[in-house]
């Protein structure tokens, strides 16, 4: 699937939900096809000059004017992606093939680690704001993918978490860092 990619220090997995602003016409332009198309695109990372060869497919779920006249849109993660073919087109756009990674098929209880990112979720309403009723703290995949899009890691890190093949390292690491927090 040839995607637009817009390249932001944002981490988002499947299920995710986030805010954007934009505002440089080469992604206006890039949301107009993608909400012609209903195509979506890739929210990428960016290694120095270079895109991530992994990536999230979005949707665009909704769009609004901010009150500074911006155009506003709230996108949803979809799938993970391997990137290839990567290139840039006149407007300074990035495009590229994105392969869609199979999803991480967990079914498990998420105990302790969906009751910490509920803990959290309450101290900070601000990362909750946007799920609404869609909050899933007993799920383990859900919950996972939450605790990783917020946790303060490493493009490099995110990018290794991305290529994973199911959720066993991320369930591990999670696991970890709050062992580690409550000692």
């Amino acid at each position: 699937m040839h995607l637009g990619l817009f390249p932001l220090p944002l981490f988002l997995l499947p299920g995710g939900v986030t805010k954007l602003r934009i505002f440089e016409p080469r992604y206006v332009r890039l949301v107009k096809e993608s909400m012609a198309s209903d195509s979506g695109f890739v929210l990428a990372m960016k290694d120095g000059d270079a895109i991530c060869r992994f990536g999230t497919h979005v949707k665009i779920v909704d769009f609004e004017t901010l009150p500074d006249g911006l155009l506003g849109i709230t996108i949803r993660g979809l799938s993970r992606v391997k990137l290839d073919n990567i290139g840039q087109e006149e407007d300074g756009l990035w495009i590229g093939d994105a392969e869609a990674l199979p999803d991480w098929n967990e079914v498990e209880v998420a105990g302790v680690l969906g009751e910490a990112l509920e803990n959290l979720f309450d101290a900070h309403p601000e990362h909750a704001s946007q799920y609404h009723s869609e909050k899933q703290f007993d799920d383990m995949l859900w919950v996972c993918q939450r605790w990783l899009e917020i946790l303060p890691l490493a493009n490099n890190q995110r990018q290794w978490f991305l290529a994973q093949q199911d959720l066993q390292e991320a369930k591990q690491f999670i696991s970890l860092l709050l062992t580690e927090e409550k000692i």
